[in-house]
């Protein structure tokens, strides 16, 4: 901890951190199987999609449980667009994505506009029933002309790359590509004046709206950012699988997500990375133990909130939140006890 912390407080430990961290990546691939290398593809995937909802809960303070919905939305978009099972329209994977990303990303500016007054567990609920109405929609029998219906749609194409198929090891390779791009992204946006202004309505939005900050407009361009990254997520999910159907959308994925953000340090992007691996990485490498894994991974999860509560890799600022509250609660207990004690 001491020297995680040390690496924390200088920038340039941090990008020596990166450049080790994207050496192993690439080669790590080399040396794994091919189940293990679905293993790191299925993190790669939930760092994808930490790295949206971080934007989302971790920066701009809005709760969202039905994170899923946009995820199956980019999902769909590929599966639907690049096979003929659903549709005569085939199209290349390349010119699929981008139209993924957008529709995600316009679904969360859809959803963000009727809801985002509301606050709390409030936007919480209504979220989740977003996510919920999405993946039942999905797996409708009045949509299987369209959707597939329960039994999803098989047949997607691996993506070609000058001829050649991507697929396997290779497809890490891709998805690697894509996180590289998207942590580019939100560091750009994080030291920028939108991001401060997501920190500030984070922090208190009564006072961001007395300031100037245009509450509204921000929580909209966070959902929407936030979606567009699921929708990548979720484009490389159905094409990497070959198959998509409504049962990988639950809500099980959203909560997954969350927890992902929350372990490894909300607002802190090498603390998404690390929660994905320590929450899709480490329970896979546990399955030869599957009677114990979940009892293992629920032990895991507790052990890390009494002990780092602030997350694996917190953000300075959470950092700081988190030690100045416990430092005013240890200076208010003695005070207390000692009013008690003159009282008796």
């Amino acid at each position: 901890l001491p020297a995680l912390r040390a690496v924390q407080k200088h920038p340039a430990s941090q990008i020596g951190v990166y450049v080790l961290l994207i050496g192993v990546m690439l080669w790590l691939p080399t040396q794994l199987n091919q189940a293990a290398n679905y293993t790191l593809g299925t993190v790669m995937i939930y760092v994808l999609l930490g790295l949206g909802l971080n934007i989302v809960v971790g920066l701009a303070g809005l709760l969202d449980l039905g994170y899923v919905a946009f995820f199956a939305v980019g999902a769909y978009t590929v599966a639907l667009l690049t096979t003929s099972q659903t549709n005569p329209l085939v199209l290349n994977f390349w010119a699929v994505v981008p139209l993924g990303v957008v529709l995600a990303a316009t679904a969360g500016v859809l959803l963000g506009v009727p809801v985002l007054r509301l606050r709390g567990d409030y936007l919480a609920i209504v979220t989740l029933g977003f996510g919920e109405i999405i993946r039942i929609l999905a797996g409708s029998d009045a949509l299987t002309w369209f959707t597939g219906g329960p039994e999803g749609i098989t047949g997607i194409p691996l993506p070609r790359i000058f001829g050649l198929t991507v697929g396997g090891r290779e497809f890490v390779y891709l998805l690697l590509a894509g996180v590289a791009l998207v942590i580019f992204v939100t560091s750009r946006l994080q030291n920028s004046r939108i991001g401060r202004a997501w920190v500030a309505m984070r922090e208190d939005e009564t006072v961001a709206l007395a300031m100037g900050i245009n509450t509204l407009r921000y929580k909209l361009l966070a959902f929407g950012i936030g979606a567009a990254f699921a929708g990548l997520g979720g484009a490389m999910f159905s094409a990497r699988n070959q198959f998509t159907n409504p049962q990988d959308y639950a809500l099980l994925v959203s909560i997954n997500v969350l927890a992902v953000v929350i372990v490894g340090g909300m607002g802190s992007i090498p603390g998404v990375i690390l929660g994905a691996f320590a929450l899709k990485g480490i329970p896979e490498v546990l399955r030869e133990f599957q009677s114990f894994r979940i009892i293992l991974f629920g032990a895991l999860l507790v052990v890390m909130m009494i002990l780092r509560p602030e997350g694996m890799w917190p953000s300075r600022r959470r950092r700081l939140e988190m030690h100045t509250e416990s430092e005013e609660a240890e200076e208010t207990s003695p005070a207390i006890s000692s009013y008690e004690e003159a009282s008796a």
